[in-house]
């Protein structure tokens, strides 16, 4: 239960995160949204280290942390430009079939799958595939939707994530999100450098973004507790339903509609990954 617990606290972070960062990406440079949010992903968790006042325990299973880091960015970096070109509806979706890596790497280690989970994963790979296309105007050839290739990108960086931070969970989840948000932040400075985007936005904006990389940080660190707790192949996709919380709050707020088709496969997407929870 307190596994589960975690893991739904991971996912409704990660969801209202997901919504926030759908908006703000459309008016603030991908770039300028990463630095700002992953700085406040990382002052966040600096903050409850520093509440906590535990020293920093020297081990090498930390390092995974690093990596998960390096996930992360990546996915996140795709996750954003799928944003900027498309609704939140698809992108978000798409990129909650990260749940299929660690469920494999669970399955690798002798856990047991369940026939409905298996059914989920059907279901979840194949809404996955009907949620991106996107029906053409009259004269043009079909296409994917706007954000599904950055969408799958963002999948397989969350997916290395999810499983490298089971590794670096078992020594302490709290400073395994801190050293992952680092790892972000080390990656984007160079990148900034180079690339030089404008680092100033609207003052309105500011609560919104640190709300994001806030978010992210707490749900890394209920995440990597939850594996610490539960198995991962379990953990992982119940965290990974997200989508229907950032799809719920885009259809509340911002009246986001899909076609009827599409509404289905975002139905079997969310079912999908329900089933492979369930057991």
């Amino acid at each position: 239960m307190i596994a589960l617990s975690f893991a739904f606290l991971a996912c409704l972070s990660w969801g209202t995160s997901s919504f926030l960062a759908g908006i703000k990406s459309k008016v603030i440079p991908l770039l300028t949204l990463l630095i700002y949010s992953a700085t406040a992903g990382l002052v966040t968790l600096l903050f409850v280290l520093g509440i906590r006042a535990e020293p920093f325990p020297r081990d090498p299973a930390l390092f995974f942390a690093v990596l998960g880091g390096a996930g992360s960015i990546f996915g996140l970096f795709c996750f954003y430009r799928g944003l900027s070109q498309g609704n939140i509806s698809i992108v978000v979706p798409v990129s909650g079939m990260c749940a299929l890596l660690p469920l494999a790497v669970g399955l690798l280690r002798g856990e047991v799958l369940h026939p409905l989970q298996s059914l989920g994963i059907v279901a979840a790979i194949g809404g996955g595939v009907l949620v991106s296309w996107e029906k053409p105007a009259a004269g043009q050839a079909n296409q994917l939707a706007k954000g599904f290739i950055p969408a799958l990108g963002a999948a397989l960086g969350f997916g290395i994530f999810y499983v490298v931070m089971d590794f670096a969970g078992t020594v302490d989840p709290l400073w395994a999100a801190a050293i992952a948000r680092l790892t972000c932040l080390a990656f984007i400075l160079p990148v900034v450098c180079i690339k030089r985007p404008p680092l100033t936005f609207k003052a309105t904006h500011l609560p919104a973004v640190w709300a994001i990389g806030s978010l992210e940080g707490l749900a890394a660190f209920f995440y990597t507790t939850a594996t610490t707790k539960g198995m991962l192949s379990l953990v992982s996709v119940i965290s990974s339903l997200y989508p229907g919380v950032s799809i719920l709050l885009a259809a509340i707020i911002l009246n986001e509609h899909l076609r009827r088709y599409q509404l289905i496969a975002v139905i079997f997407i969310v079912l999908g990954v329900s089933l492979i929870s369930a057991y």
